[in-house]
């Protein structure tokens, strides 16, 4: 008798112990990832289920900054039952990466729970920052969309960010395109306040050159005023395909070598046209090819006198100057070679002088 007594004393005592609510989480942790300034307060629900035996009741959510909010359940909850506490982060005036941590105090235990918000910031700009430049009530990031370097045999796309700035739909069109280029709007048609990406499509095979070379088209509407300065640029700088060439390829490659990087005509008196001459060596193993010889400067003619070069083997690049050209007193500017050289496929000449 005694026995079994305590036996049920036990039991109920044990009982008692165990009697208490416990918290379990869905996720402790919640990544906003990166969002823009503008964007505004971003919020995360984190939910929660008494696991316990007995009801639940969150008495503190605790922030560690005023830019971070809370909201959560304040009634009991029973077992078994959900509650959720709502976290609302400010970015207004805060750029760059976050990590705040948010506590929980609770009946359950002594010890507090810990969540946990993270994310990056990009800091917010004014419209006129982000597009500076307009064409009519088109908007636009810049004016001007460089593609960089451009391997024959692939195509290379390159955007650019505009907005509808206007309080009607507007539908840009793209005239005087180059065969080469195709340009496309997405989407085709914006509504007000609409961002929208004008893509290129470049196809450096549809023309024969090679090296640095700009092209540009005209931006129209079907409606709404347009700006008469309404060009936009693409550059590119039109290359071999090194990176499908093969170790064995470029170690055998044809390669250049100039006599001088610097031509200096002095001070050039009258107009009688001036000659210098440079030595363009080939110190590799294979044919080094010459695609194209650049010049923007007027007053200069410049070519060499073929455009392929044995291993071993040089040619001579024959540059000219005609004062009777020149627009100003001062020469200097440069000369750029395109070969086939996968170390070197642009090696700059810079001619210098004055003329009296």
């Amino acid at each position: 008798m005694k026995r079994t007594l305590l036996t049920l004393c036990f039991g109920i005592s044990l009982t008692i112990a165990i009697a208490q609510p416990q918290i379990e989480f869905n996720g402790k942790e919640h990544d906003f990832g990166t969002f823009e300034e503008e964007t505004g307060p971003v919020t995360h629900i984190f939910t929660f289920v008494n696991r316990g035996n007995e009801p639940l009741v969150v008495t503190n959510v605790r922030t560690t900054c005023g830019c971070t909010a809370s909201q959560y359940t304040r009634e009991p909850i029973a077992p078994n039952d959900s509650g959720e506490i709502k976290v609302t982060y400010n970015p207004k005036g805060r750029p760059g990466r976050f990590s705040k941590p948010v506590y929980v105090t609770t009946n359950a235990s002594t010890t507090r729970e810990t969540l946990r918000i993270t994310g990056v910031v990009i800091g917010s700009k004014t419209r006129r920052d982000i597009n500076p430049y307009h064409i009519g009530n088109l908007s636009l990031r810049s004016l001007h969309i460089p593609l960089f370097d451009v391997p024959k045999g692939h195509m290379k796309t390159g955007q650019l960010s505009v907005r509808n700035e206007g309080e009607n739909e507007l539908i840009p069109t793209f005239k005087n395109i180059p065969n080469h280029i195709s340009v496309e709007m997405i989407p085709p048609v914006l509504h007000p306040d609409e961002k929208g990406i004008i893509t290129v499509r470049y196809n450096p095979d549809a023309i024969d050159d090679w090296g640095f070379r700009r092209d540009e088209f005209e931006i129209g509407f079907d409606h709404g005023k347009a700006s008469k300065y309404n060009t936009i640029t693409v550059s590119a700088n039109l290359l071999d395909d090194f990176k499908s060439w093969s170790t064995e390829e470029r170690l055998h490659a044809g390669h250049i070598a100039l006599s001088s990087d610097i031509v200096d005509f002095g001070v050039i008196k009258g107009n009688r046209v001036n000659k210098q001459t440079i030595t363009i060596t080939n110190n590799g193993e294979s044919k080094l090819t010459i695609h194209k010889v650049t010049n923007g400067n007027r007053a200069l003619k410049v070519k060499p006198v073929r455009n392929t070069i044995n291993p071993g083997k040089s040619v001579k690049l024959t540059i000219e100057v005609d004062p009777s050209a020149a627009r100003t007193n001062l020469l200097n500017c440069r000369v750029m070679i395109i070969s086939n050289d996968p170390d070197k496929p642009s090696v700059p000449i810079r001619v210098l002088g004055s003329f009296e």
